[in-house]
């Protein structure tokens, strides 16, 4: 019994050892699992890392070049919008141009109109007539009635003819406010009332008869 109690003893004894030898290799086990995980788990964040700071480099190295490339790009584009808007300008200026000599010719125009108007208003016409019979009379007043001045000469009429168209005239002159003078041996001048006529004294045949009938007038 004795010899068998010390064989278990012995027999305990390495099964003792043999458990701690495999439980150190467990806890061993156990220690190098967490480093290599630790290891296995910083390798990818030291690579995340490497490539998140080789990230951004590249951007910044990139970044310039897109500043260069889009510099021309937006001095172009600024110097395109400039040309519409010079051209814009430029038709602006030309259509202003353009108004303002459109609105100037009609103006000239319609001065010159305005002043034909009025000089062919204050134009005065003077009909010369020569009456050969008493019904002429009648056309003479008429141009009296339009304004217009006569230059009559009785030279192709009788004596008494010639006195009944003197008479009538006269008459018809005072009723229109004109205006009946000798300017001559044998001629008159009839004007309307806006028309005034300075005639210089001249030394007259039979100037002291009435009206200024002349009777040497000359007959055919």
């Amino acid at each position: 019994m004795a010899i068998k109690d010390a064989f278990n003893k012995m027999i305990s004894y390495f099964d003792t050892d043999g458990v701690s030898e495999v439980e150190e290799e467990l806890s061993s086990k156990k220690q190098e699992e967490p480093v290599t995980k630790s290891q296995q788990t910083s390798r990818p964040n030291q690579q995340q890392q490497a490539a998140r700071a080789s990230q951004p480099q590249q951007p910044k190295q990139a970044r310039p070049q897109m500043q260069a490339q889009q510099r021309p790009q937006s001095q172009s584009r600024a110097a395109y919008a400039e040309r519409p808007y010079q051209g814009q300008s430029q038709a602006r200026v030309s259509h202003d141009y353009n108004d303002r000599r459109a609105t100037s010719a009609p103006s000239a125009s319609s001065r010159r109109e305005q002043y034909q108007h009025a000089a062919h208003q204050e134009q005065t016409t003077i009909a010369l007539k020569y009456p050969r019979k008493y019904e002429d009379a009648q056309e003479i007043v008429d141009l009296l009635i339009v304004n217009e001045c006569v230059l009559i000469d009785f030279q192709y009429m009788l004596d008494a003819q010639a006195r009944r168209c003197l008479d009538f005239i006269d008459g018809a002159s005072k009723v229109l406010y004109g205006t009946l003078q000798r300017v001559g041996s044998s001629m008159y001048l009839l004007t309307p009332s806006n028309v005034s006529v300075n005639i210089e004294e001249m030394n007259i045949p039979n100037n002291g008869q009435d009206i200024g009938f002349d009777f040497d007038m000359k007959r055919r």
